[in-house]
């Protein structure tokens, strides 16, 4: 057990919505694939480049493990699950961010994907 400073708690509430927009966002994404075709001017090519199963299932793992680090971090009971959830997430973020550089769609405001679990991490070192 540890006790969690306001930083943590502060990012450990942004990750709880993130995570519950992730995932939702996620389904809204695979349920609307099938109705985008039906659009003129859509390259559905790209779509589902982007939407393939490895990526939905990372995408669907990196919510509910941002979710679980926002729980475990807000309150403050499991250092052992605090670890293995962020540290899933963040596994997963730079999984993505390979993914994007490898395809040649890297940008510099991938950056600021970091900020919240550096937050989050120093937030729990903080509180440790």
């Amino acid at each position: 057990m540890f006790k969690p400073k306001t930083l943590l708690k502060v990012v450990s509430v942004l990750m709880i919505i993130g995570g519950v927009l992730g995932i939702l966002g996620t389904i809204l994404s695979y349920a609307m694939l099938p109705k985008l075709s039906d659009i003129p001017g859509v390259d559905m090519n790209l779509i589902t480049s982007t939407l393939t199963p490895f990526n939905l299932i990372l995408s669907l793992i990196s919510g509910i493990a941002e979710i679980g680090a926002g729980f475990f971090g807000f309150s403050g009971r499991s250092t052992k699950w605090v670890v293995i959830t962020a540290g899933i997430y963040t596994a997963i973020l730079l999984i993505s961010v390979v993914q994007t550089v490898m395809s040649g769609m890297a940008t510099a405001f991938m950056i600021i994907d970091f900020i919240v679990p550096a937050l989050y991490w120093w937030g729990f070192y903080q509180s440790k």
